[in-house]
């Protein structure tokens, strides 16, 4: 196995012996190419995250980067992947001291420290805020600022915990920039299937299986196994399949800029 990737071989969790979630996982995710994870309410979507965060027994593999996760070792994988849920806290009373936070945690040097915030700070235009109450701003800055104070130490991986949603289309956007300018690869947890357009690959969890995974486009295409599991296509996708059907175009497209240019020739 390449370093970087991540393989989930065998996964087989149940909480206390009784509750089962998984009973056989298997993944594959090379490095770069960004995730989102699907399934129905208490599916385990969360637990996938809990688990690949080192949180619990279990039976099979997760390996990252050539490292098997577990509660022993997770230490060595700090650097590797960062994982920040709903229920994360912010602990600073500031957005800068938010992010300064856990990279004095990293022993870096105070020059290094004010490097990485001026960037976040260049890249999101957040000067205005950075010394605001944490609690004063909007749920779409308090989501950034929590994101951003795991991505500020450039860890391999980023997983979030249904968190995009709380996004607006822009910080979106800027978002998955900054993570690509960083080498940072997103995997996302959602609700929300607009969201699955902003990543490169799906993983749809049903019955403790992965019941269908694959690039974002040809699982999506997957139409009729996705409505029997419970999920809606994305609104752009629906249309591109009803347009495509009626012969007004002849792919599918994931954006309404590209659809409506190609509507216009």
């Amino acid at each position: 196995m390449l370093m970087g990737n991540i393989r989930i071989k065998n996964l087989k969790f149940s909480y206390d012996n009784k509750h089962e979630i998984f009973t056989n996982v298997d993944f594959y995710l090379r490095k770069g190419k960004t995730l989102s994870i699907i399934g129905p309410a208490s599916s385990g979507k969360t637990t996938l995250l809990r688990l690949m965060n080192g949180e619990f027994d279990y039976k099979g593999e997760i390996i990252i980067n050539g490292v098997i996760v577990n509660k022993d070792n997770f230490g060595a994988l700090r650097k590797c992947i960062a994982v920040v849920f709903r229920d994360t806290s912010l602990l600073a009373d500031t957005v800068q001291d938010e992010l300064k936070f856990p990279l004095e945690n990293m022993n870096l040097s105070l020059k290094d420290i004010n490097t990485r915030i001026n960037d976040i700070n260049e890249f999101f235009s957040i000067k205005k805020i950075l010394n605001k109450s944490i609690s004063s701003l909007s749920l779409n800055d308090q989501t950034l600022v929590k994101i951003l104070s795991y991505a500020i130490m450039y860890p391999t991986y980023l997983a979030i915990d249904d968190l995009l949603s709380d996004l607006n289309t822009r910080t979106k956007i800027l978002l998955l920039n900054y993570l690509n300018s960083k080498h940072i690869t997103l995997i996302n947890v959602t609700t929300n299937m607009e969201d699955l357009l902003y990543t490169d690959y799906i993983l749809c969890i049903y019955k403790g299986i992965n019941a269908v995974d694959g690039k974002t486009l040809e699982v999506l295409k997957n139409e009729k196994l996705l409505k029997r599991l419970g999920f809606d296509l994305p609104f752009m996708v629906d249309l591109s399949f009803q347009l495509e059907y009626y012969g007004l175009i002849n792919k599918v497209y994931l954006n309404k800029e590209a659809l409506v240019k190609s509507l216009w020739k």
